[in-house]
């Protein structure tokens, strides 16, 4: 009798397949894959197919590894749904786009002499060929719309706006302006510029085919429809919702917190008809909480989650790569938080990224520290580590299984919990965790208006009864207090982005719910830190066959 679990053998071996084609499957199980990932659309065909192959073998398996099973099933179900619907092959969307994917394999990273530095320079080498992938991707998604649900083209918006951001790859020479360490030759100084130059080349034949070729045959519309809307909300929630209800939650949320939100900024001084922009005023300017300069920045930034990581120990088990993380400020993008996971093979530590308009390097902590506990500790950063700390997860859970309802889910859940761990550590930075909430509850809103055409139901804050995009910029500036260039970008990435909005509050209130469950069930007998690790040990899943196994047990203390 063998003793390899049956479902574990039917992981690897799509794992082996992608291995050849993606990066990070190959470096999650040991091997030397592609430079960069394949973003042809023959993989994409491909893929699609395998995906298919996997899930008959997982139906025929007998009993075996159940939590893997259950985890890869949805997520191969999802991920062939959100193809059918033509959002995979035709995807340009801010910061989601697979050439963002080609600028992020060298995001903080330098060339050095040796070994580590060839390998870098082999991808930056691999960079045109990629993004030249991704423009016969997107002509063939444009090519082959009788295949999809929904188009094959993305709205002119979108095309737009990754037009627009690509043109500024080109015109600032990101791709050249790679550093170099001391030391290294001018010989590999050469391939850099070499390389940078091929890149902005095929970078170039991306904005001509997005503004030229795509765009005079893109839709105006920026909403994907009510028929559609609930496939990729499952999609990206790995969880099939009732939307109206979804709606109807996110506007009472929204009402809720902005009620406190006025109440606490009036408590801090804030008066007039918008006490929270006048509070927020007095803030900005109070220099304890005023950073000036991109070193001041940096140095506060990695302060913050060196301290957050220890202020978090009574609550998980720590492993000890959380401290492995590096800390950077960006000058090349629109004012976001973000982060992204360290290399599977260690090569790359995880990192989070805050990035300010260039030339406007001022920021205020009292309104960022919510987003760095959502990105670094205890959400993200803290996530990522312990999913690939746990020996007995399969390797496609550990590093290669990405649900936004699951991370962002957890990460939005972290900045509650930051507050009650004490994280949060005065009515300021308080204020600023309630404008991230509200933040989170007009993106619900906003994305099911925008995208099903919903009409904005009778409500405290607002007077419009339809949709638009400038009402959702306004009601993100006015209310989230989130700056107004930015404000358009997110906007702009609802739009591009279906249902992917939702993931935060919605994933986030699963796993309030079931905690709360949990508690109500051992009562005195309840972990917090017992609950997390056994919860987080089941690994990355869709919301439901997480809430199927949290709700059965799976996850005792």
């Amino acid at each position: 009798m063998s003793d390899i679990d049956p479902v574990r053998a039917i992981a690897d071996a799509y794992v082996r397949e992608l291995a050849e084609h993606e990066p990070d499957a190959a470096m999650a199980i040991g091997l030397e894959g592609p430079p960069l990932p394949d973003l042809g659309p023959q993989w994409l065909e491909r893929k699609h197919a395998l995906q298919h192959e996997t899930l008959l073998a997982l139906a025929a398996a007998p009993s075996g590894d159940e939590v893997l099973r259950a985890a890869l099933a949805e997520r191969l179900e999802r991920e062939r749904l959100l193809f059918d619907t033509g959002f995979t092959p035709r995807l340009v969307a801010g910061l989601a786009t697979p050439v963002h994917s080609v600028r992020y394999a060298f995001e903080g990273l330098t060339v050095t002499p040796g070994a580590a530095g060839d390998a870098l320079l082999r991808r930056l080498e691999a960079a045109p060929a990629a993004v030249r992938q991704y423009i016969a991707a997107l002509r063939w998604a444009r090519d082959n719309a009788d295949r999809f649900a929904g188009t094959g083209v993305a709205p002119v918006r979108q095309l737009d706006g990754l037009a627009d951001q690509v043109q500024l790859w080109i015109d600032r020479d990101w791709f050249g302006s790679i550093p170099l360490a001391e030391g290294t030759d001018a010989a590999a100084a050469a391939r850099v510029r070499a390389a940078a130059d091929a890149t902005s080349a095929a970078l170039l034949e991306l904005v001509v085919l997005l503004r030229d070729e795509l765009r005079p045959v893109a839709p105006m519309a920026d909403g994907v429809g009510d028929e559609l809307y609930p496939d990729l909300a499952a999609g990206m929630l790995g969880a099939r919702i009732d939307v109206g209800e979804t709606y109807a939650y996110g506007w009472a949320e929204l009402e809720r917190l902005v009620g406190e939100a006025r109440a606490l900024a009036a408590e801090l001084g804030g008066d007039g008809d918008d006490p929270v922009r006048s509070a927020a005023s007095v803030l900005d300017d109070d220099p304890r909480y005023r950073l000036d300069g991109v070193a001041a920045i940096q140095e506060w930034l990695t302060r913050r989650v060196t301290e957050t990581i220890d202020a978090v120990a009574p609550a998980f088990d720590l492993p000890p790569a959380v401290g492995d993380v590096e800390c950077l400020v960006s000058e090349a993008a629109s004012g976001v938080v973000y982060y992204t996971p360290g290399a599977p093979d260690g090569s790359t530590p995880g990192r989070v990224v805050w990035t300010i308009p260039s030339g406007v390097p001022v920021a205020a902590t009292w309104q960022e520290v919510t987003s760095v506990h959502h990105e670094g500790v205890p959400g993200h950063h803290l996530q990522f580590v312990l999913t690939a700390s746990y020996p007995s997860l399969h390797p496609w859970q550990r590093y290669l299984c990405h649900i936004h309802g699951y991370a962002e889910g957890w990460a939005h859940y972290a900045e509650q919990l930051a507050d009650e761990l004490g994280l949060i550590r005065d009515p300021a930075e308080r204020l600023g965790l309630l404008l991230g909430q509200i933040w989170r509850s007009v993106r619900i809103v906003a994305d099911i208006g925008l995208h099903t055409g919903r009409p904005v139901p009778p409500n405290a804050l607002v007077t419009e009864t339809e949709w638009t995009p400038e009402l959702a910029r306004r009601m993100l500036v006015e209310f989230a207090l989130v700056e107004p260039t930015l404000a358009g970008f997110e906007v702009d990435r609802y739009l591009g982005w279906p249902a992917q909005a939702l993931a935060f509050k919605i994933g986030a209130r699963l796993w309030a719910q079931a905690r709360a469950e949990r508690e109500a069930e051992l009562d005195e007998a309840f972990s917090l830190r017992a609950f997390h690790r056994d919860a987080l040990a089941l690994g990355p899943m869709g919301l439901e066959p997480l809430r199927a196994l949290l709700e059965g047990g799976t996850a005792a203390s």
